[in-house]
Formats: C-alpha cells, sequence, structure tokens
C-alpha cells in the first residue's frame, strides 16, 4: 500500500509514475503549500541505485536556480520510504503543450485541484527526514549491485533480428496545415528558446541531464518552460556515476544521441542531440527513427540518417528543419556545440 504521509507532506493524488517510483500532489501538513512529491518503495521493494539517483537528483537540484529549471524543496526517508520534495507544475508536459489539437494561441492552464501555492523553499525538512544523507544510508543497507556491465549493452551482429519500424501516421493537407498553423510555430520557438536556456544554464554548471523527452518538459500556467527529471543527470567533467540498473543503458533509447545509446561519455551536446530528436517530432508529429524493437532501434540511432523533415512535412519551417537535422549530426563533432549557439540559430 502506498503511504498517506511522508515526512511532512500528506500525499492527495498520483500525478504519474516513472521507472523509479511515483510522483504524487502534495499538501505540507503545517504549511499548507502545495509540491510534487517522487516517492520510492519501501526498502524491500527498491534497489540501492534507485534511491541513490533519488539522493542525487536532490544534491544536483538544491544548487541549481533558473526560471527553466524545477527547484526542489526537502528529501529524506520516511519509514522506509525515499522521497523527494519539488515545487508543483500546473501546465502540461512540452508535446500536449504543442498539440496542434490545442487553442492557437496557447492553452490556458487552470490550477488543478486547491491552491496552487508554494511552499517556501528555505524551509527546513523535518526531524527524521534530513536530506540526501538519510536516502544514501539507506541505499547502503540495501544489497543490489551498483554498476551494469558492458556486456548487457546491444550489440551490432548481423545475428540479432529487428523489427520493422512502426508505420508513421499519415498526415493529410488538414494536419499538415495545423502542424505549420503560425501561432504553433511562434509558440514552438519561445518554448523551445526557454528549453535551450534552462540547458545553457545546467551545462554552464557542468552537468549533463542525459534523460531529455518532452514528458520531462513541462510548459507551466504562465507559459513558462521547465526542464524535469534529473534523476540521470551527471557531472560532465567527472567520472561517469555508476547510478543506472544493471544491464542498462541509462536514459530512454528515443531520444538517445549515438555516443549515450553505446555507453560512451557525454558530454552537453548529447542533450543538444536529444532536443533535435524532440524538435523532429514537434515538426513531423513523429519521432526520427520509429522501430519498435529497442536492438532494432538502437542500431537506427547508430548507423541510420534521419528523413529529411521537408519529406514529412513539406511546409516545415525551413530554419527549423535545417537546424533538425543539424542537431541529429551522429557525430557530435558536426553538432551546433552549445546551447547558446542553438538559441542564437533559433533567434536567427
Amino acid at each position: 500500500m502506498p503511504p498517506r504521509t511522508v515526512g511532512p507532506w500528506e500525499l492527495l493524488s498520483v500525478l504519474g509514475r516513472g521507472g523509479i517510483g511515483t510522483v504524487y500532489r502534495a499538501r505540507h501538513r503545517s504549511g499548507g503549500g502545495f509540491a510534487a512529491i517522487k516517492v520510492l518503495g519501501p526498502s524491500p521493494a527498491v534497489d540501492s541505485t534507485a534511491a541513490r539517483r533519488l539522493a542525487r537528483e536532490y544534491e544536483v537540484l538544491r544548487r541549481l536556480d533558473h526560471p527553466n529549471v524545477v527547484r526542489v524543496i526537502d528529501a529524506g526517508v520516511a519509514e522506509g520510504f525515499s522521497y523527494l520534495a519539488m515545487e508543483l507544475v500546473e501546465g502540461l508536459d512540452l508535446r500536449t503543450w504543442l498539440s496542434p489539437a490545442l487553442d492557437e494561441g496557447g492553452p490556458s492552464v487552470p490550477p488543478a485541484g486547491a491552491s496552487p501555492s508554494q511552499p517556501s523553499l528555505t524551509e527546513p525538512a523535518t526531524p527524521g527526514a534530513p536530506g540526501a544523507e538519510a536516502i544514501y544510508a539507506l541505499a547502503s543497507l540495501m544489497d543490489e549491485p551498483e554498476t551494469e556491465p558492458s556486456g548487457m549493452l546491444p550489440h551490432d551482429g548481423p545475428d540479432v533480428p529487428g523489427a520493422p519500424p512502426a508505420p508513421r501516421p499519415t498526415l493529410d493537407p488538414t494536419a499538415l496545415e495545423a502542424l505549420n498553423r503560425p501561432g504553433r510555430m511562434a509558440r514552438l520557438r519561445t518554448v523551445l528558446a526557454q528549453v535551450l536556456e534552462g540547458l545553457a544554464y545546467i551545462h554552464e554548471s557542468g552537468l549533463v541531464h542525459r534523460d531529455l523527452k518532452p514528458t520531462n518538459i513541462m510548459v507551466d500556467d504562465q507559459r513558462r518552460a521547465r526542464l524535469m527529471d534529473f534523476g540521470l543527470v551527471k557531472d560532465a567533467h567527472g567520472e561517469d556515476e555508476p547510478l543506472t540498473q544493471a544491464g542498462r543503458v541509462v536514459g530512454t533509447y528515443r531520444y538517445m544521441s549515438p555516443e549515450q545509446a553505446q555507453g560512451r561519455p557525454v558530454d552537453a551536446r548529447s542533450d543538444l542531440y536529444s532536443v533535435g530528436v524532440i524538435l523532429f517530432e514537434l515538426l513531423c508529429a513523429s519521432p526520427p527513427f520509429t522501430a519498435r524493437d529497442p536492438v532494432q532501434l538502437w542500431r537506427e540511432i547508430l548507423h541510420v540518417t534521419a528523413p529529411r523533415v521537408e519529406s514529412l512535412n513539406p511546409g516545415a519551417d525551413r530554419a527549423l528543419a535545417e537546424l533538425t537535422h543539424r542537431l541529429l549530426e551522429k557525430d557530435p563533432a558536426r553538432r551546433p556545440q552549445t546551447a547558446a549557439a542553438v538559441i542564437a540559430a533559433l533567434r536567427g
């Protein structure tokens, strides 16, 4: 059974479920403010890697302060449940916010449920929930391995069968017109610039996100993009920390750069590749690579050139289409080298 409370927070409703936990809408029991709480199961049901990722996410986010990056409030362990409290972002994920079905002027997102007031970010954690240290201590009691054997990565041999690519949606003239509507394109440019501003900030902080995808980018009710879910973040200048589940490459294959898919060291340019995948999807209503089978998808990411945007959407913005293909270069050296360079191209 999920808990009713963790630390000072009363859990009200489920906002989403991910690979390492459940996110709840929650209310502070004494202050009354609302937050989003990521909760891991009780310790027997959670491996040490997941707990350390949560602690790492808290440690990273508590030192970041940018309008396009979600803020954290506290973290700790309560009755065996590790948790991370973040500001509650009222809004829509990026894909939904840019859906052609929504108003050209952009959706108006009313606060869900009760008052969306936020607790103070300087509010101290309550006794018994002393931040990341408690989560690390809990993780140290678990026996799950922290490293992933490199032999578990996909291999590129001809003996590995692959499924055919999934069919792309057929875009009739009405659908294409909706995708290319000037109002939608203006909103896309604005929100993408905000995403890149947030990325520039975290890259300048020496970090790589490693899990950028539309569901990890929220647009709040002030139409401000927010980067979310820093559970796979890494230090771009240090050794890669072994905080992945055994036998798995970290990240989401669909949005992963070739170097990340191969388990190689990554830097800011890997995140920019992920931006290219997102931009392709927003321009064409489907991702650049559509294989259902993970191994086949891995091969496409490494070896197949993405189709031209204009071949799927002849009316697409030419500058955005060209920027997309620069971001999707297999060789990191051929991509734009910084988020600031992409912002300049976007605004040029």
